[in-house]
């Protein structure tokens, strides 16, 4: 349903059947909330990209590429790996937020109905924006702590910042599935 109402490749139908063949593909527009949290993945994003490429040639031809629980270094590369996590991250960002555009093939943990579709289908795509977000956001930390720890400015990388990334990306998995079957 579009800001119209209306859907746009398929009708949804009084009791319709929830299987994934046969779901409407409705037009979900953004809300500001969902613009911001784009923005914010696209910002960790391009600091993702470029903290390596500001520092690439300053950094040692070997660096930390691997760090223990405690966050000390306890594994070594060439510095091109540096781009390795960016890499990821973007892969990650990428077909997180590609998947985000067909809320049509996920599953559900309620029956979608002509009255819950919409935002069972707006709840999906929302968190997996807020997913993406905090991955790339997570990264972006995670290799300006590396880069820190290359240079020696931190002796290993704090581990608190990620564990509360970890918690707030499994809370906001929680707080989808509250939504979903509260309005289910």
């Amino acid at each position: 349903m579009g800001k119209s109402g209306k859907t746009s490749s398929a009708t949804v139908e009084p009791g319709m059947d929830s299987t994934r063949k046969s779901r409407p593909r409705l037009d979900v527009p953004k809300k500001p909330t969902d613009k911001a949290i784009e923005l914010v993945g696209y910002g960790a994003l391009l600091l993702l990209f470029g903290l390596p490429a500001i520092f690439y040639f300053s950094l040692p031809e070997t660096i930390p590429i691997h760090f223990g629980i405690d966050g000390v270094p306890d594994g070594y590369g060439p510095r091109g790996m540096i781009w390795l996590l960016p890499g990821i991250a973007f892969l990650l960002y990428a077909g997180i937020m590609w998947l985000a555009n067909y809320p049509h093939v996920f599953n559900y943990p309620v029956r979608l109905t002509t009255d819950n579709i919409f935002r069972q289908y707006r709840y999906a795509q929302r968190s997996l924006r807020i997913i993406s977000a905090l991955v790339v956001v997570m990264f972006a930390f995670l290799i300006y702590m590396s880069i820190q720890v290359t240079f020696g400015q931190l002796d290993a990388i704090p581990m608190w910042p990620v564990i509360i990334m970890l918690a707030a990306i499994f809370a906001s998995v929680g707080v989808y599935m509250y939504k979903a079957l509260k309005d289910g």
